[in-house]
């Protein structure tokens, strides 16, 4: 048997089923709401980043610890390489925020990360495939429910001048419960592979299927972002290519003659929103780039962090947590985790943000000579994908909402390799 299954059959003889009692089933409760609120980031209690939904976290990793029911390892013999980068990332940026006399910076930036990379890790892969199956639907109806408000309230309501950001802005995107337009369409391209893999094994029909994605698809129209435009292409097709299978071309087929035939039968487009056609439509059909949405800003920021680091000199250590956006021209982070994660903490940081993929590419080898789905493998894959190119767009990633979808794929990979492998 495979280290892998080795792992599970462990866990399972160690883990009788008197620990599986009613502290046991109140626990999933709690979890099943912690996951349902992770995108409403804005219920949090203050100030600080901690939300109602990591409160409810919190509470299942207590019952977990209590009942003994913490797996170990939950992403097989690659949780030790895991841990390894998140040490990483954790010693660069407190090297930088101690140089910096700002050590409460690091501390709280590498507290976030401690709990969306770590903690989530063992809270939310679990050992048995239910749960896994049970997670996800949670987490994608939270999300459908939060696209179907957000469309409702664009159409129906609008944009509501007030206090804060709203579900829809000033400039008519769709920024939904999120308060953000390009976070919106991100957590919908991050969150697609899970409605993909379900109906990649059957576990819901085309009729169901293909709503879900039509949904997804509008929402990210409405939020007229271009990254999450991109990102959302990016994901069908990566999952597309990795599945292959005659039947799922076939449905994805279906998909699109029915999109193009709605396209065709009800008009061109400026049945689309205005604000859709003017950031998006109109840097691809010019070419220019400087007109899609902010792109011009994001580029001076990228401009002022390489120049830092060459002002710097920045090599193993850099400037610590939240030092770029003090130094910054504009006062704000440059938008792309690469180049800040160096820039604060310098290139053992990046190194820890690297090996972050460079697990979730072993663990997907792993499982695959193991012998799992590759159904499986193209949800924890692709997501994997999508995940580090958003980074590409958004500065720190330490909010719940962007790892739980790359935990519950691998949960779901999990799941169906002991469905195919285990007796």
């Amino acid at each position: 048997m495979s280290e892998i299954g080795k792992t599970t059959t462990r866990y399972s003889d160690n883990h009788p089923r008197a620990m599986h009692g009613p502290l046991s089933a109140v626990e999933r409760a709690i979890l099943y709401l912690g996951v349902f609120l992770a995108p409403y980031a804005t219920l949090r209690f203050s100030e600080l980043f901690f939300t109602f939904s990591d409160f409810f976290f919190c509470l299942s990793f207590l019952l977990l610890f209590i009942t003994g029911r913490i797996w170990s390892k939950p992403l097989g013999e690659a949780t030790a390489l895991w841990l390894i980068a998140f040490m990483l990332l954790f010693v660069g940026l407190m090297i930088g925020s101690l140089s910096q006399n700002s050590p409460d910076r690091g501390l709280i930036v590498t507290a976030q990360y401690l709990f969306a990379y770590v903690f989530l890790l063992f809270i939310l892969i679990r050992e048995e495939p239910k749960e896994a199956y049970r997670l996800a639907v949670i987490f994608l109806v939270s999300i459908i429910l939060i696209d179907i408000h957000g469309i409702i309230t664009f159409y129906a309501i609008g944009y509501v001048p007030g206090e804060g950001k709203g579900v829809v802005t000033g400039g008519r995107r769709l920024a939904t419960v999120l308060r953000n337009p390009n976070l919106a369409a991100a957590m919908n391209a991050l969150t697609l592979p899970i409605p993909l893999f379900f109906w990649a094994t059957g576990r819901i029909k085309s009729y169901v299927a293909l709503p879900i994605l039509a949904l997804f698809i509008g929402t990210v129209i409405l939020t007229s972002s271009n990254s999450g435009l991109f990102v959302t292409l990016l994901c069908l097709a990566v999952f597309t290519a990795f599945v292959s299978t005659p039947k799922l071309l076939l449905r994805l087929a279906l998909g699109a003659g029915i999109l193009a035939a709605v396209v065709a039968g009800f008009g061109n487009k400026d049945l689309l929103p205005k604000t859709f056609q003017t950031r998006v439509l109109g840097a691809l059909s010019s070419g220019d780039i400087s007109e899609a949405g902010t792109f011009v800003s994001r580029a001076a920021l990228i401009e002022e962090a390489l120049q830092m680091m060459s002002d710097e000199r920045i090599t193993l250590v850099g400037l610590g947590a939240d030092q770029f956006r003090e130094r910054s021209a504009q006062k704000a982070p440059v938008h792309n985790l690469y180049l800040l994660l160096w820039v604060e903490g310098g290139l053992l940081a990046l190194m820890g943000w690297i090996m972050f993929s460079a697990v979730g590419v072993l663990h997907g080898i792993t499982l695959r000579k193991a012998g799992a789905d590759k159904r499986a493998l193209a949800a924890m894959f692709t997501t994997f994908v999508v995940f580090l190119t958003v980074a590409l767009f958004n500065p720190h990633m330490y909010a719940r909402y962007w790892t739980i979808p790359v935990f519950l794929c691998c949960g779901l990979g999990f799941a169906q390799f002991r469905r195919t492998v285990q007796p």
